[in-house]
């Protein structure tokens, strides 16, 4: 999706009238059996047809948080909250591979009749980190973590330091053969 907005939502953002809509896709991948799908939801007052899809209207967004951009190579997050009264939200995070799915949200320009001015444009794209849920007497909530892609940028995984996993890379390298029968702890970083 390219960073401009398109010059008709551009002009119907210039005029006093406008709606704002949010569009919501997250991408669920595949689980077992069951195949990838995407839930597509908006908080708008009925369903709304764009380019990406059919989003259905749901009460169930009860917030977004704000986005940022920074020039710097840092994480940007926000949190997504949803309504738990429905038990189809809190279902699908329980049930669902949920972690690393992508979200992406939109906003767009709502005319008069309902329908969406130009394209709608990118508001945030990330992934689902985590999620916490929220149930009291009162109100049910699912507070959904969505990162940029650098979230996971400096973990280290599958990293291991034995003779096997070095030669993989290094076939002649011997420095760690008798690293399991060392005795003495090795210091490593500053004390």
């Amino acid at each position: 999706m390219s960073r401009g907005i398109n010059a008709t939502t551009k002009a119907a953002l210039q005029t006093d009238g406008f709606k704002l809509a949010t569009l919501i896709q997250i991408d669920f991948p595949a689980r077992g059996v069951n195949p990838a799908f995407s839930k597509k939801i908006t908080n708008f007052g009925s369903d709304l047809t764009a380019t990406m899809g059919t989003f259905t209207s749901s009460g169930h967004i009860l917030g977004i948080g704000n986005a940022s951009e920074t020039s710097s190579l840092r994480v940007n997050s926000l949190n997504l909250i949803l309504s738990g009264a429905d038990r189809e939200y809190i279902t699908l995070f329980q049930e669902e591979h949920y972690m690393n799915a992508r979200c992406v949200i939109w906003r767009a320009v709502i005319d008069n009749s309902n329908a969406i001015v130009g394209d709608p444009f990118l508001y945030f794209d990330g992934r689902i980190t985590g999620y916490s849920l929220n149930d009291d007497e009162s109100s049910s909530e699912i507070d959904v973590e969505i990162a940029s892609h650098w979230k996971d940028f400096e973990k280290v995984i599958n990293r291991k330091t034995n003779t096997n996993s070095q030669q993989v890379h290094f076939p002649t390298d011997l420095g760690f053969e008798f690293s399991s029968s060392t005795v003495k702890d090795l210091k490593w970083g500053r004390k």
